[in-house]
């Protein structure tokens, strides 16, 4: 019976449906003697360079199908993973995999390679600058309650104090606990200062970042409500 009209190829349906059911179990630790015994290598190649696994996960499909006397079809595999690194290795997701804060698998063929690199780091260079922001405001943020915190727990060991209803032994141990408090509190606030004192550089860094990344034609948004957080922050 011929396809209708506009329809895919029963063969392109099935294909897309066994890379589809093989990016859904990639990561499993094992392989069953009917995984073994049924797999398309082709397909799971390609579907491995769609991911941009590692050219080793052959040699483990190896060693864990030879636990069944089979073994993979390495030149299929091989080619189809070819394929799916071509998917795999572009630009855009070069970009997405760097934003993402995953790392370089290196993976790429020679010709792909640098553009990947390149791209790559164009992302990379967002996540980590702006990771570096957000860990700054969240440290001030969580060092200034932490301080008040800090501030109001010694108050009321003082009060207690002064209310003279304590023994000298329990006295000095609260004088002790609120000289531990003051030694975080200066403690806390030097490493606002710290923070504080280079967030102008963290900034300039993010900004830089993500002109880059829109010169070379990525639409990454400016977090400019952090921005103005951290400013208000540093105060």
């Amino acid at each position: 019976m011929s396809n209708t009209a506009g329809s895919p190829p029963v063969k392109v349906i099935r294909d897309c449906v066994a890379l589809a059911l093989f990016a859904t179990v990639q990561g499993c630790a094992t392989l069953s003697e009917e995984d073994c015994l049924t797999t398309d290598w082709s397909v799971l190649g390609e579907s491995d360079g769609r991911q941009g696994q590692p050219l080793s996960e052959l040699n483990r499909y190896r060693r864990q199908c030879a636990e069944y006397d089979v073994v993979p079809d390495s030149e299929a595999y091989i080619e189809a993973r070819e394929r799916g690194l071509a998917v795999y290795c572009t630009p855009g997701n070069a970009y997405r995999e760097g934003r993402s804060g995953a790392r370089d698998r290196l993976v790429c063929p020679a010709a792909l390679a640098p553009d990947f690199q390149r791209n790559h780091e164009l992302g990379r260079e967002v996540f980590a600058s702006l990771s570096r922001l957000r860990n700054d405001a969240a440290f001030i943020s969580s060092s200034r309650s932490e301080i008040e915190e800090l501030r109001s727990d010694i108050e009321d060991r003082e009060e207690s104090i002064r209310a003279d209803e304590l023994t000298e032994e329990q006295a000095n141990r609260m004088r002790d606990e609120i000289d531990s408090m003051d030694r975080r509190i200066d403690d806390l606030q030097d490493g606002i200062l710290v923070t504080a004192g280079t967030l102008a550089l963290a900034i300039a860094d993010y900004r830089r970042a993500v002109e880059a990344a829109r010169s070379a034609g990525y639409n990454e948004p400016m977090e400019s409500e952090l921005i103005r957080e951290l400013s208000q922050l540093a105060r």
